[in-house]
C-alpha cells in the first residue's frame, strides 16, 4: 500500500483527533474565562468594602515548627542527574527496605504525607518528595521546565538517587497524575501504583467530553491556565483562596479531628508566600493538561485508586474511568464523606487500604504490624 493511500485512509482519524483537541481546549479556556469572571466579581465586591485588606498578603519569614518536626523523618536533598536541580525530601525508615515514594499535589508539599510517613516507615523506606518548584525543592522560573518529560525524569532520578531501582509509587492530586504517567512510561520502576483522587489521564478527557458542564466543578484547573491572574487571585486577602481550598466548609478537610490547625496551614503557606512561590506549582496545571491525549493508555502494573466521594474539586464519575485502562490487577475504593485531601482527611482509612493492597502485592522481609499500630 502506497504512502499516499495510507495517508488518505488515516485522514478521517487525524481530522477527528484534531477536532477533538480543538473542542477540548475550547472547553478548557471557555471554563477558564467563566471562572475568572466569577472570581473577579467576588474580588471586586470585597475590594470595594476593604481595599487594603483585599490586596494584602504576607511573605512568611520563618519556617513553621511543623515542617521541622523530627518525628516525621529526616530531611535530605538529592541532585537530579537529568536536570541538575536539587530536590528536597523527607525520609523515614530503613533505606534497605523497599522504597515507598509519595508525590503530593497542589497547594501542598511533603507535609501532606505526615500520617503515611509515620505509618509505613516500619516496613518501607518511606520518602515524601517536594516536587520540582514546590516546598524546599529548586523552582525553575520558565514554563518549559515543567513539561511532563522533565517531571517524569525527576521521579526516575529520585528513585535511583535514593539507591533503589523501583518503588511503590503513591500520588495524590497532580502528584497522582504524574504517578499515572510514570507507570505508563516506566512500568519497570513501579512495583505497585496507588493513586488518590487523580483520574487516569484518558478518563479525565472522557469525562470532560461526555459532560462538559462538569468542567465548572474543576473550574480552578482551567482558571490556572491563564497567566498571572491566578497568582494574584490566590495571594489576595493573605491567601484566602488557598485557605478555603484546604480549610473551607465546601472544599476543605471534613473530618473535625483532622482539620488543619493554623500552624499546620502555615506549613503550606510558608513556601507559597515566597516570591514566585505560586507560579512554579501553577505551571504544573499549565503543562499537564496538554498531555490528556496520551499515546499510551494502558497501565500494566498492579494499581489501586482511592477516591474520596465528597471531593468538591474534581469532576464526578472519574473513579470508574481507570479500570478500562488497567491491564494489571486494579482495585477502586471509595471513601464516603471524605474531601479531596483524602490522605489527610481520613488517614486511618487510607492507611488500612494501603496495607491491605501492599501486603498482597509486595513481599516484605518482616511481618507487618497491625494496621494503625505503627509508632
Amino acid at each position: 500500500m502506497g504512502s499516499a493511500t495510507l495517508s488518505l485512509l488515516l485522514l478521517p482519524t487525524r481530522l477527528c483527533l484534531g477536532l477533538l483537541s480543538v473542542l477540548y481546549w475550547v472547553l478548557v479556556y471557555g471554563t477558564a474565562v467563566i471562572t475568572a469572571c466569577m472570581l473577579l466579581a467576588r474580588v471586586a465586591c470585597r475590594g470595594l468594602r476593604d481595599p487594603r485588606g483585599t490586596c494584602r498578603w504576607t511573605v512568611r519569614t520563618s519556617v513553621p515548627a511543623c515542617l521541622r518536626d523530627p518525628t516525621l523523618g529526616t530531611h535530605g536533598y538529592l541532585r537530579c542527574r537529568s536536570s541538575g536541580l536539587r530536590l528536597h525530601y523527607v525520609s523515614k525508615g530503613d533505606s534497605r527496605k523497599p522504597l515507598m515514594l509519595l508525590l503530593h499535589g497542589f497547594p501542598e508539599n511533603w507535609f501532606s504525607w505526615r500520617y503515611q510517613l509515620r505509618e509505613f516507615s516500619v516496613q518501607f523506606h518511606t520518602v515524601a518528595l517536594d516536587l520540582r518548584g514546590c516546598g524546599d525543592s529548586a523552582a525553575p522560573s520558565r514554563l518549559e521546565e515543567y513539561t511532563l518529560e522533565k517531571l517524569l525524569d525527576d521521579i526516575r532520578d529520585t528513585i535511583s538517587g535514593l539507591g533503589h531501582t523501583s518503588c511503590v509509587l503513591v500520588g495524590h492530586d497532580w502528584g497522582g497524575m504524574l504517578a499515572w504517567h510514570f507507570a505508563l512510561e516506566r512500568p519497570d520502576m513501579v512495583q505497585s501504583l496507588v493513586i488518590m483522587n487523580a483520574p487516569h489521564p484518558a478518563s479525565w478527557l472522557d469525562a470532560v467530553l461526555r459532560q462538559p458542564s462538569q468542567l465548572l466543578r474543576s473550574g480552578h484547573v482551567c482558571f490556572f491556565q491563564l497567566p498571572l491572574l491566578p497568582e494574584i487571585a490566590l495571594s489576595m486577602e493573605d491567601f484566602k483562596l488557598v485557605r478555603s481550598l484546604l480549610c473551607g466548609k465546601r472544599l476543605g478537610i471534613r473530618s473535625k479531628a483532622r482539620q488543619l490547625s493554623e500552624a499546620e496551614l502555615e506549613g503550606y503557606l510558608y513556601y507559597l508566600s515566597q516570591p514566585g512561590g505560586l507560579t512554579a506549582p501553577l505551571n504544573y496545571y499549565r503543562t499537564l493538561l496538554s498531555y490528556t491525549l496520551y499515546r499510551h493508555q494502558d497501565v500494566g502494573v498492579p494499581s489501586m485508586l482511592i477516591w474520596a466521594e465528597a471531593d468538591s474539586v474534581l469532576v464526578e464519575g472519574m473513579s470508574d474511568g481507570a479500570r478500562p485502562y488497567s491491564r494489571g490487577a486494579a482495585a477502586v475504593h471509595r471513601i464516603p464523606g471524605c474531601s479531596h485531601w483524602v490522605q489527610q482527611d481520613q488517614p486511618e482509612t487510607v492507611n488500612l487500604l494501603l496495607w491491605d493492597f501492599l501486603l498482597q502485592r509486595v513481599r516484605l522481609q518482616y511481618q507487618a504490624p497491625p494496621p494503625g499500630g505503627a509508632p
